[in-house]
């Protein structure tokens, strides 16, 4: 992925907005404090990570912050250490980036960053690349913030976001699921996801998107900027995109899910092939960011999808 910004500063105003999020919720005053804290945190690792890259280099940024098992895309999924390690320590290319919207699930050990990026060739030059991240982090045994997901798109230049950070939703004083509750709210998860891609291939992916998206959705296409809310959709999505055709169909592979404790917050990643007629067929690889709250459906607040090119032949 290609990243971009400089890291905020993290200020009191983000505790105080943090603890005061979740109106109506019963939380005391020790629970909000310790998320507000688990908030402030993420937002420093992201800071830290832009740093690093800043100053030490993209790949020594991404292998410090990188978790062991973290995946990438290229635009396919693939192992993420791997690709940073292949790469060039002697690059001069700058990398930087800065968080616009952040969001924790309620047990605080999963979260995600979003924001724009901007890419440098070298350190006294102006930018020549840009575009928006969503990464997908995850709370390691010692307690560190690590990048389990990330992915990009790129699209034109951007002003700065100023440090403005929109925080996303929250609950408070949510328990951890047992193993069990956790499993079976992975299987209506997946179910979940298998009625959105069926209204996907019939409707249209917009159509589809209509009744499952959340009301601060963030769709991320190639070449776009980022489409925020339901009402954006029209302006980033082709009405009909994604149906398949008849005597077509499509094939979703690689599906993955990662979901936080208390059950409010999930990834679902992968690529998908979608096949039209008898020979053609379009690639894709995707993420999207699941949020339940209320105890009502899975919706989605993330949605980014990247074409794969076709694999050239060898020989």
């Amino acid at each position: 992925m290609n990243r971009g910004m400089r890291g905020i500063a993290v200020s009191a105003a983000v505790l105080s907005v943090a603890a005061g999020m979740g109106a109506g919720i019963d939380r005391t005053p020790q629970e909000a404090d310790e998320f507000a804290q688990k908030l402030t945190s993420l937002i420093q690792a992201e800071k830290t990570f832009s740093r690093t890259s800043e100053e030490k280099g993209i790949r020594q940024a991404f292998l410090t912050w990188l978790a062991p098992d973290a995946v990438v895309f290229r635009p396919s999924p693939v192992p993420g250490r791997p690709v940073y390690e292949k790469m060039d320590p002697a690059d001069p290319a700058v990398l930087t980036w800065e968080p616009e919207t952040v969001e924790l699930a309620a047990s605080g050990e999963l979260g995600f960053t979003t924001g724009p990026y901007r890419i440098r060739p070298r350190r006294d030059a102006e930018p020549v690349g840009f575009g928006h991240y969503v990464s997908v982090w995850k709370k390691q045994p010692d307690g560190s913030w690590k990048v389990f997901l990330d992915i990009g798109v790129e699209h034109g230049p951007v002003a700065p976001t100023g440090g403005n950070i929109q925080l996303g939703m929250y609950r408070m004083g949510v328990q951890p699921l047992s193993p069990e509750q956790l499993r079976d709210e992975e299987i209506a998860l997946g179910r979940r996801a298998g009625a959105f891609e069926k209204a996907a291939g019939t409707k249209g992916l917009r159509k589809a998107l209509e009744g499952f998206a959340t009301n601060d959705i963030r769709i991320f296409r190639s070449g776009q900027l980022p489409a925020v809310g339901p009402a954006a959709m029209s302006g980033i999505l082709p009405d009909g995109s994604g149906r398949v055709r008849p005597g077509s169909g499509s094939d979703r592979s690689a599906y993955q899910v990662l979901m936080g404790w208390s059950g409010d917050l999930a990834a679902t990643f992968g690529t998908f092939e979608v096949r039209r007629g008898s020979f053609a067929s379009e690639n894709w690889s995707y993420l999207r960011i699941w949020r339940k709250r209320d105890s009502k459906d899975w919706l989605i607040c993330i949605d980014i999808e990247l074409p794969v090119p076709d694999k050239k032949p060898t020989g």
